[in-house]
C-alpha cells in the first residue's frame, strides 16, 4: 500500500514512525560517538599507570578496508536516517494541508 493510498490518520502514524527512526539512528550514532571514547579513557584511568590507549592507534590498527567500510557505513546510516525524517516530516505536512 503506498502513503497516498492511506487515510489521513495512517499516513500521519506513518509520518511520525519515519520520523522516529530517523532520530533513533541519529542518537545510535551520538552514542558510538561519545560513549566509545568515554569507555577508552575510563579503561586507561582503571588500569594500571603504564598502560596508554590512543584513539589513533586504535583507528590505525584497523586496516583501510575496515576503516573505509566504517566510514562508509556510518555515511549511510546519516543518510538513510536524514531520508527518512525527510520524508516523515513531508508526510505530515501534507496531512496537515488537506485537513
Amino acid at each position: 500500500m503506498k502513503p497516498k493510498d492511506m487515510n489521513p490518520k495512517a499516513r500521519e502514524a506513518f509520518g511520525k514512525t519515519l520520523i522516529d527512526i530517523g532520530v533513533a539512528i541519529y542518537k545510535s550514532i551520538m552514542l558510538l560517538v561519545l560513549i566509545f571514547p568515554i569507555t577508552l579513557i575510563l579503561k586507561s584511568s582503571l588500569e594500571e599507570q603504564g598502560s596508554t590507549i590512543s584513539f589513533f592507534e586504535i583507528i590505525n590498527s584497523f586496516s583501510t578496508g575496515t576503516q573505509l567500510s566504517l566510514l562508509i557505513l556510518i555515511a549511510i546510516a546519516i543518510i538513510a536516517a536524514e531520508l527518512a525524517r525527510t520524508e516523515g516530516l513531508r508526510h505530515l505536512h501534507e496531512v496537515e494541508n488537506k485537513t
